[in-house]
């Protein structure tokens, strides 16, 4: 029988990201190591520490190189960093569980001061030993990850400076995004946009042009005014901004950690505000229809659609003291002769109870169990799952790859959104992180959408030929395909590159990029403790739903997030030619751009890995 705390433990431990700490437990899997954490109560002061020991465990698994003796002594911090790295290897398994690396000892590296940093970079470049930079080893590709050697900025992640004359904040890189908007609260201050969550490091979240959604507000790596990179050449340090370094700081910001090592950023700040969420439910008509007008009304929309149900989840966030007039809450006066919107408690007010809304998800839940003869979860257990945790284990409870499954899940999710749609508020860094759910494969990708004032077909064009594709070739795709906006990016490695800096323009100062994401969920280890499941899985996304993406999305000029990009040299592989595409989609001039980049400041290429081997120097990475 599976406990509840125990499968939400491991769930919970998957989503942790990649931990500062040495390790100071030995030989313990994830989930073991998760399964014991969720022993603790709720209240248990203790907690914390349990939590702690999984993320040891969870992100930077370690394997013994030499044989072990027992000791009764705990190591300090100190003597267990110095006995990893003597004596064990590292394994680093990536947050959905997608991409793993195992590297030799001596050749992972966590630096603890900035001047230790520069060091060690300064003593690769003269060994050429690699040292791949690696953020919180979110991304589901891997893209940081690079057996030849590798570096973690997780102890460089000081707030160096807050200047609110100036509306900036400068951090270390290895700062997460979390730990930014903490140091920004006191001071009424916060980011311009989130991505989802809020665990990654700020180096890697700018490096990967990581977004959030608003048809005004560009990719994150546009929020970037100055940046210092060390770099393994004859430069050293480097210090940029876009008056000192021009294209070269475009292409550093967002330099997927090819350039140099981030070691310090500033990033621009917005005050402090709340957002008033309103989630609805349209029909596939309605939000074509309504498009054009939502993006210009809200400061934030997302779409969620289900295939193979009639149905888009509609998601908008707005500043509560900047409401549209026909968005949500009470319009009352605003004391100058004219009208404003607030919200009020008996807005907020829900109108189904908490029951009903997952009364659908839970009844799907109960029969597939029964069909099973399944009695390993009760409904007092059922009943304190949330929806995400719903949702997984309904998917896992029977075959992730049978369309007719997948398609009574997404039924129940649609019935659900029915009624749980509603008004909320809160601050924006609560309201602009969401549950993505547990480990999943991703694929995302971006493409260009006309303009703010004009935004044109494409973005629904492109959706339901997607949609037409999957239902019409019975592909059993799960909930939800996410689509998101944003204005467009002056980094040229960006998805949503608008062009060259000197050419600009209404169209490219006023461009809209759509980003659309496809998923497939995987099982936890109490539902497939063999992997097999997963590898099935895993095959299907790759050879099935990211090449439909792919050929459907042709016409549209695609680009995948970097963090997503899957690529291979291997002919017969199902991702064999995408490195090529990505080099037509950027086309010579920035690929020349970038590799000149490289060669100044990364002669010897040690800071590379297998993607961008692949991409930006295709003949040596053969």
């Amino acid at each position: 029988m599976i406990s509840y705390s125990a499968m939400a433990a491991r769930r919970a431990a998957t989503r942790l990201p990649f931990s500062k700490q040495w390790l100071s437990t030995r030989h313990h899997s994830s989930a073991a190591v998760a399964a014991a954490s969720s022993t603790t109560t709720v209240g248990d002061d203790s907690r914390t520490q349990n939590w702690s020991a999984a993320l040891f465990t969870v992100a930077a698994l370690t394997t013994a190189t030499a044989v072990m003796g027992t000791t009764t002594a705990t190591p300090t911090l100190a003597e267990a960093k110095d006995d990893v790295e003597e004596r064990e290897s590292t394994r680093i398994l990536n947050w959905s569980g997608t991409h793993s690396v195992e590297l030799a000892p001596g050749t992972y590296h966590e630096p603890e001061t900035a001047e230790e940093l520069e060091a060690l970079v300064a003593d690769a470049y003269r060994k050429g030993q690699h040292i791949r930079p690696v953020g919180s080893a979110l991304s589901p590709n891997g893209l940081a990850f690079d057996s030849r050697g590798m570096v973690s900025l997780s102890n460089l992640d000081k707030i160096v400076a807050i200047n609110k004359k100036e509306m900036t904040v400068t951090v270390q890189a290895g700062a997460r995004v979390s730990q930014v908007l903490d140091a920004l609260r006191p001071h009424g201050l916060t980011l311009p946009n989130l991505a989802s969550i809020a665990e990654q490091q700020i180096g890697g979240f700018v490096s990967v042009g990581a977004h959030g959604t608003g048809a005004l507000i560009p990719p994150c790596d546009e929020f970037v005014t100055a940046l210092t990179i060390v770099t393994p050449s004859e430069n050293g340090v480097v210090k940029m901004t876009e008056a000192t370094h021009g294209q070269l700081f475009r292409l550093a910001r967002l330099g997927l950690g090819g350039l140099g090592i981030l070691s310090e950023v500033t990033l621009k700040v917005i005050p402090a505000h709340r957002l008033v969420e309103q989630t609805s439910v349209l029909s596939r008509s309605e939000a074509k229809k309504q498009l054009p007008t939502l993006l210009k009304r809200h400061k934030h929309i997302r779409y969620m659609w289900i295939p193979y149900e009639d149905c888009v989840v509609v998601v908008t966030n707005d500043d509560e003291n900047d409401l549209p007039l026909l968005g949500p809450g009470t319009e009352v006066s605003d004391g100058k002769g004219g009208r404003k919107k607030i919200v009020t408690a008996e807005d907020i007010k829900s109108k189904f109870s908490r029951d009903a809304q997952f009364e659908p998800l839970r009844d799907l839940l109960k029969q597939l169990l029964e069909n099973k003869n399944d009695t390993s979860l009760d409904d007092d257990v059922i009943n304190g799952m949330g929806f995400g945790d719903l949702r997984d284990v309904i998917l896992a409870s029977g075959n992730m790859l049978d369309p007719d499954h997948v398609k009574r899940c997404n039924k129940a999710e649609h019935a659900f959104w029915a009624k749980a749609g509603g008004i909320d508020l809160a601050p924006s860094d609560q309201k602009l992180q969401f549950d993505c759910g547990g480990q999943q494969w991703v694929y995302e990708v971006c493409f260009p959408s006309g303009t703010y004032g004009m935004p044109g077909t494409a973005s629904i064009d492109f959706m339901e030929d997607l949609l037409k594709e999957i239902e019409s070739s019975g592909l059993p795709a799960p909930a939800p395909i996410e689509q998101r906006w944003t204005s467009g990016s002056t980094s040229p490695l960006s998805p949503a590159f608008i062009g060259p800096h000197e050419k600009e323009s209404y169209d490219s100062k006023n461009s809209l990029f759509s980003w659309v994401g496809v998923i497939m969920y995987l099982p936890s280890e109490d539902f497939d403790p063999t992997g097999y499941r997963r590898e099935f899985i895993t095959a299907y996304f790759k050879d099935k739903y990211c090449k439909l993406v792919r050929r459907v999305g042709e016409k549209y000029k695609i680009m995948c997030h970097w963090a997503k990009l899957e690529v291979s040299e291997d002919p017969n592989d199902s991702n064999a030619g995408v490195a090529a595409s990505v080099r037509k989609h950027f086309g010579p001039s920035v690929i020349e751009a970038f590799n000149s980049a490289r060669d100044k400041y990364d002669p010897k290429r040690i800071l590379s890995s297998s993607v961008i081997d692949q991409i930006f120097d295709p003949k040596q990475s053969k």
